[in-house]
């Protein structure tokens, strides 16, 4: 079985990472340690660059990955580009042997097959959803 890894993308520890970064590549854009400190003012920038990079590459570090906020969710399994779902445009879920139906308010349906994921990961998953739609409808 697989696990999902989840990612709160308003949480704390992804803003403290970004703050981080950000100085990191202005410090060492700027050069704010002058021109004795070259090394210093490179590496900084080298520094905030691969943070950055790793910040917004998370997503695709593997098969099995869940990324949301208040607003929406991204769901990527077994895919290259996963699907992107707004809370407030799903009307319900449905889970029924491993296959996570998603209807929007439209009539579209969104199907994840959920068979290979672990139960813990698949109930977390279906309680991000249900938790933001129904705080978004309310």
């Amino acid at each position: 079985m697989n696990r999902i890894r989840f990612n709160k993308l308003n949480d704390w520890k992804n803003g403290i990472l970004l703050i981080l970064t950000i100085i990191c590549m202005f410090s060492g854009t700027f050069e704010i340690f002058g021109e004795t400190k070259t090394e210093w003012n490179k590496m900084l920038g080298i520094i905030g660059s691969v943070g950055m990079v790793i910040y917004f590459a998370r997503m695709s570090f593997g098969k099995y990955y869940v990324g949301w906020n208040k607003a929406g969710i991204t769901i990527r399994i077994k895919s290259f580009l996963g699907k992107s779902i707004n809370f407030k445009d799903v009307k319900s879920t449905d889970l029924q042997n491993g296959i996570l139906t998603v209807v929007k308010k439209n009539g579209n349906k969104i199907e994840l097959d959920l068979s290979e994921i672990e139960k813990v990961d698949i109930d977390k998953l279906t309680e991000i959803i249900i938790e933001n739609t129904v705080a978004n409808n309310v």
